[in-house]
């Protein structure tokens, strides 16, 4: 009985971090402004022996500002996708991600705005556990390097948004 049961864990186990999945994170950091953004996530996993494998894209809305340069700066989306590489072991897998990034930020000063779309990259890494059925929760860190941009409101100004972000998260796997 026991040869069976281990017989077994391997597709249980490859099961666990493979598939299409989505989810919701929260997000805290400093990129192109301070503050806090929910985001939507999607995307597919595989497992091989213990490395999990993926791809994946988010897009995080609101709650990003700052102020620079004598004006204000809000990030009204960030967003990207990234490759995904973990070591999986149990319920749990750590990883590393890396890809593309992107942001949308507004800059106002003395009453008149300009907007902007930055690209970049973004490196970061994680832990997620598997809590039974089709959900799992994650916790990871992004760090964020976009390019500058010139914005002309009231004067012209340039902005190279970069900086790191927490994300706390639940997914569901198809």
């Amino acid at each position: 009985m026991s040869t069976a049961a281990r017989a077994a864990e391997p597709a249980e186990a490859g099961a666990l971090w493979s598939g299409p999945y989505a989810g919701a994170l929260l997000s805290y950091g400093r990129v192109a402004g301070e503050g806090a953004g929910g985001a939507l996530l999607v995307g597919y996993g595989w497992r091989s022996g213990p490395w999990a494998l993926g791809i994946e894209g988010d897009l995080t809305l609101g709650g990003f500002d700052g102020r620079a340069q004598g004006g204000r700066f809000e990030t009204e989306a960030l967003g990207g996708v990234r490759a995904r590489v973990g070591y999986a072991f149990d319920r749990f897998v750590v990883y590393g991600a890396a890809g593309a990034a992107f942001a949308s930020v507004e800059y106002a000063r003395g009453g008149a705005r300009d907007g902007a779309t930055h690209f970049g990259w973004t490196l970061g890494a994680g832990a997620e556990a598997h809590l039974g059925g089709g959900v799992s929760a994650r916790a990871e860190f992004l760090y964020v390097d976009l390019d500058r941009r010139g914005y002309r409101a009231d004067r012209e100004v340039s902005l190279a948004p970069d900086g790191g972000l927490a994300r706390l998260g639940l997914n569901y796997r198809f």
